[in-house]
């Protein structure tokens, strides 16, 4: 909406105030144009005669100004001009200045001239109340802003922490499944062997009291390894020792597994997520071959290469026909989160060997 103005200057000794209140309250309170009083100074411009008019709000915060020239006004005028600033107050307090840049005119009387200084401080009188509105405008414009901002963050947010509590309950899956599976089958065999030499009554007391009490005990670290895993632990072996001591002592009960890693590995620490990613892809690949390949020798090997940290394990089994649908996919995924890369080879006949590499 486009504010109404009088059809031409009012009488010089008129009051602006009346016309100033009327076009503020006609200026639009929302939109793009809300609280912009660049109208209202145009008109106060407009009915004196000025060459510039400049309302320049006093926020410290915030400073702004609204600005009118007369249409073909050159830059640098010939003209003398003379410019007068009134003060803005609003409850006592000074919130703006209202500039007014005039053409110098020698014949103006005294009188005439504290006249307009006269109507122009009247004008300056009523701006307090329409700078306040304008900019109770501008500041509820802002605050919706922001609500919408924060509503848009806390969406994001919202979407993030599900999105990561996904990814953190798939890692847990990721390593019940990869390393505490490969203890509880080892425990399983263990307790199985026992079960069938009580059976058999093939074992004297005393060995039969040992291996139960061994199985107690491996059953406790199952256990403990089980609680740090739920908890997002890392594995206290892989911790604090590093890679090469974790796996063997991993591997230390599982049956015909052979550890084969290098001395320039022992000797080093790596990031701790590509320990943890070679640790638990090694303990998923046994646990594999020993469900693929039941009895068949298994080793594995860990080398520093020019491409970062390879390992392997290779078993003696019979092989697969069709490498590529050995359900592999959550150790290439957790490959891949360290930007790794996983390859299996296997035929019938010649065993099956998984090999990874991760970047250094």
């Amino acid at each position: 909406m486009t504010p109404s103005a009088p059809a031409g200057p009012l009488d010089p000794g008129a009051s602006l105030a009346p016309g100033v209140l009327r076009v503020a309250a006609e200026l639009p309170s929302a939109g793009p144009r809300g609280g912009d009083l660049t109208p209202v100074v145009a008109w106060i411009g407009a009915q004196v005669g000025a060459e510039l008019v400049v309302l320049r709000v006093l926020d410290p915060q915030d400073p702004w100004e609204h600005r009118w020239s007369r249409p073909g006004r050159a830059d640098g005028p010939a003209a003398a001009t003379v410019t007068s600033a009134h003060p803005i107050r609003h409850h006592g307090v000074e919130v703006a200045t209202l500039l007014v840049t005039l053409t110098a005119l020698p014949e103006l009387d005294d009188r005439r001239r504290l006249d307009e200084r006269r109507r122009l401080d009247e004008v300056a009188a009523v701006l307090g109340v329409v700078i306040a509105g304008a900019a109770a405008q501008t500041g509820a414009r802002a605050a919706r802003r922001w609500g919408q901002d924060v509503l848009a963050w806390i969406a994001d947010a919202r979407q993030r922490a599900a999105s990561r509590m996904e990814s953190e309950r798939h890692a847990l899956e990721r390593d019940l499944h990869d390393g505490a599976q490969l203890h509880l089958v080892s425990l399983q065999l263990a307790a199985a062997v026992v079960e069938h030499r009580l059976a058999t009554a093939t074992t004297d007391e005393d060995t039969a009291t040992t291996a139960v009490a061994d199985l107690g005990a491996r059953l406790d670290r199952t256990q403990q390894l089980l609680v740090d895993t739920a908890a997002g632990i890392t594995p206290v072996p892989l911790q604090a020792a590093g890679l090469a001591p974790a796996l063997a002592l991993s591997f230390r009960e599982a049956h015909n597994v052979t550890l084969d890693i290098s001395a320039d590995v022992r000797a080093r620490r790596y990031p701790p997520s590509v320990e943890s990613t070679v640790y638990f892809t090694c303990l998923e690949a046994v646990n594999n071959a020993h469900k693929h390949a039941p009895g068949a020798a298994v080793i594995v090997a860990v080398r520093n290469t020019y491409q970062g940290l390879w390992f392997e394990v290779a078993d003696a089994g019979p092989g697969l026909a069709d490498a590529a649908s050995t359900g592999l996919a959550q150790l290439r995924a957790r490959l891949a989160a360290v930007g790794g890369s996983l390859h299996v080879s296997s035929a019938p006949g010649a065993g099956t060997r998984v090999a990874g590499t991760v970047p250094l």
